[in-house]
C-alpha cells in the first residue's frame, strides 16, 4: 500500500533540464508524508505525475515510472484515478467547473457515480469536515482564497480516495483554520486509512500530526526521512522551511515616511444584501510598509478588489487626493496590484515578454529584464510561456513585474504564497526596499503573522468587517 517512484525522470520540453531526474522513493499509506523543499524542485510535478495528471496533460516522462497502490495511475480512466488517488491543486480555480460550492461537490460525485440518494450525506459530511457549512450555496467567484481552498478540500473529501494529494494546502487559509483542518485530516487517516501526502513550506499545521518529513531537492528525493515529531529547526532552515516564530531577519532601508498617498474614508463593500466592509478609514505614507491580516474570508481580497475597481464601494478612496474611481486609463497605473492568482496578471507570451512589458519605458529594458530574471532565478526560464512555470514561479515572476512597475502605491494579495524561505525573504526584500527608494506605500496582505512582524511598519487586522491597528506584541 505505497506510491512508488521508480527511477523516474520527467521533462516539460525537449531540451529543458528535467523537473524530476531519476527519483527513487516509496511512500506508505501507513503515515501522513509532508514534501517540502524550494520553491521550483519539483514537488507540485510529483503530485500531478502521481495523481496520473501527468504526462497526459503536459511533459513526458523519460525514464522510469509510477505506480499508486500497484497500479499506473496515467493509466486508469478519470472515474477510475480519483477513486485511487484526489488531488487538492495549489491553485484551487483551476480545479472548478461548476458555480456553487455545492453543485461542484455534487458534480465531482457524479463522476464517480455516486447513488443520487448518498449525494446529500456525502455533501454535507465533506463540508462539515472543513467547517464550510455556511459556503453551501455561494458562488465559487465569491469565496476568499482560503475559502477556495477549503472548497476544494471538501470536493476531495466527499470521494473518498484511497490517497489524498494535497499541495500547499493552508497556503491562504489562517493559521486557526489551518489547525483545525490539519487535526480532521489526521482523524481521517486514522479512522478511514486513507493515504497522505502533502506538499508544504510550512510544517507548523502539521506538528503532532504528520508523521514522516521528505525534502525535495534538484529533481529528487533525498534519503533523509525525517520523524515529523522530533524536528531540528536549524534543520529546518537549511531545507529552506519556514520556521514557526522564527525572524526571517529583513534586510531593508529603515523607513522614512513621506505624505500620505493613499487615503480610505468610511469604505463601504456590499455583495447582494451583505454588507462586507464598512466604515474602514486609514491612511497609507509613501516609503511605508503595511500588513493587512485577518481570518480567511474576513475580507482582505474584497477591499484589495475595491481598491483595484473589481468591486464598487461607497464612501471615499483617494489617491494622491483623487478619487480612484475617477482616473482616467492613462493614470490608472499609478496603484499597482499582485493578485492572488499570479495567471490573472500576465500579458507576455514569454518570461522575458512579461518583464519587458512592465519595463517598456526603461531605456535599458532588456538588460534590466535579464538582471530581474537572474536576481529571481528564472533567466533559464525567460523563453517559455510564465504558465508553464509552477506556482511559486509565477508568483515570484508577477511580483518582480511589478516592482518594475512605475507607481504610487503597490498592493500585494499574498505576496508570498507558496514561496520556500528564501525566496520569501528575497520577495519582501525587494517589495520593502522599492518602496523605501521610490517612494512607494506598500500594503500587503499574509497569514504569516512573523512576516508581518519583521517586515510590516504598521499591522492593521480586518475583523467583522472593520480594518483595526494592530501592535507588533499581540501578534
Amino acid at each position: 500500500m505505497s506510491i512508488l517512484f521508480d527511477s523516474l525522470s520527467f521533462t516539460y520540453s525537449d531540451g529543458l533540464k528535467p523537473v524530476i531526474d531519476g527519483l527513487n522513493c516509496s511512500i506508505d499509506r501507513s503515515g501522513i508524508t509532508v514534501l517540502t523543499g524550494a520553491s521550483g524542485c519539483g514537488k507540485s510535478t510529483l503530485l500531478y505525475l502521481a495523481a496520473g495528471l501527468y504526462p497526459e496533460n503536459a511533459g513526458s516522462i523519460t525514464g522510469g515510472r509510477v505506480l499508486i497502490e500497484g497500479r499506473d495511475p496515467a493509466g486508469l480512466a478519470p472515474p477510475q484515478r480519483c477513486r485511487l488517488a484526489g488531488m487538492m491543486f495549489q491553485n484551487p480555480e483551476l480545479q472548478f467547473c461548476m458555480d456553487t460550492v455545492r453543485n461542484e461537490i455534487l458534480f465531482c460525485l457524479e463522476n464517480i457515480s455516486v447513488p443520487p440518494e448518498e449525494m446529500d450525506g456525502r455533501l454535507h459530511s465533506a463540508l462539515g469536515f472543513c467547517g464550510i457549512e455556511e459556503l453551501e450555496d455561494r458562488t465559487l467567484l465569491s469565496l476568499s482564497g482560503g475559502e477556495k481552498q477549503k472548497a476544494a478540500l471538501a470536493c476531495i473529501v466527499a470521494i473518498s480516495p484511497q490517497w489524498l494529494l494535497l499541495d500547499e494546502p493552508f497556503a491562504n487559509i489562517d493559521d486557526e483554520s489551518a489547525r483545525a483542518i490539519a487535526s480532521s485530516l489526521g482523524r481521517l487517516h486514522r479512522e478511514k486509512g486513507i493515504g497522505i501526502l502533502a506538499v508544504d513550506h510550512r510544517l507548523d499545521s502539521w506538528m503532532g500530526i504528520a508523521d514522516t518529513v521528505l525534502a525535495m531537492d534538484g529533481g529528487r528525493i533525498m534519503p533523509e526521512r525525517i520523524d515529523a515529531r522530533d524536528i531540528d529547526p536549524a534543520r529546518l532552515e537549511s531545507l529552506g522551511i519556514i520556521v514557526p516564530g522564527r525572524s526571517y531577519s529583513p534586510s531593508i532601508p529603515v523607513p522614512s515616511p513621506g505624505e500620505t498617498v493613499l487615503e480610505l474614508r468610511d469604505l463601504s463593500v456590499r455583495r447582494g444584501k451583505e454588507e462586507l466592509l464598512h466604515g474602514i478609514t486609514a491612511s497609507f505614507r509613501r516609503g511605508m510598509a503595511y500588513a493587512v491580516l485577518g481570518e480567511s474570508g474576513a475580507g482582505k481580497s474584497t477591499l484589495f478588489g475595491a481598491l483595484s475597481g473589481i468591486f464598487p464601494y461607497k464612501g471615499k478612496a483617494l489617491l494622491e487626493g483623487r478619487d480612484l474611481r475617477h482616473l482616467r486609463r492613462r493614470e490608472a497605473g499609478r496603484i499597482g496590484f499582485i493578485t492572488q492568482n499570479p495567471q490573472d496578471q500576465f500579458v507576455g507570451g514569454t518570461v522575458r515578454d512579461e518583464m519587458l512589458a512592465s519595463l517598456r519605458n526603461d531605456p535599458d529594458a532588456a538588460g534590466r529584464s535579464e538582471e530581474i530574471l537572474r536576481l529571481i532565478r528564472l533567466w533559464r526560464y525567460r523563453d517559455i510561456s510564465p504558465y508553464m512555470l509552477s506556482q511559486g514561479q509565477q508568483r515570484r515572476l508577477g511580483t518582480a513585474a511589478l516592482i518594475a512597475y512605475d507607481c504610487r502605491c503597490l498592493v500585494c494579495d499574498e505576496p508570498t504564497y507558496a514561496q520556500d524561505r528564501r525566496n520569501t525573504m528575497a520577495i519582501m526584500d525587494s517589495l520593502c526596499r522599492e518602496a523605501r527608494e521610490r517612494g512607494i506605500a506598500l500594503i500587503f496582505s499574509t497569514h504569516d503573522r512573523q512576516l508581518a512582524a519583521d517586515y510590516a511598519d504598521e499591522i492593521l487586522m480586518l475583523k467583522e468587517g472593520k480594518l483595526h491597528a494592530v501592535a507588533e506584541s499581540s501578534l
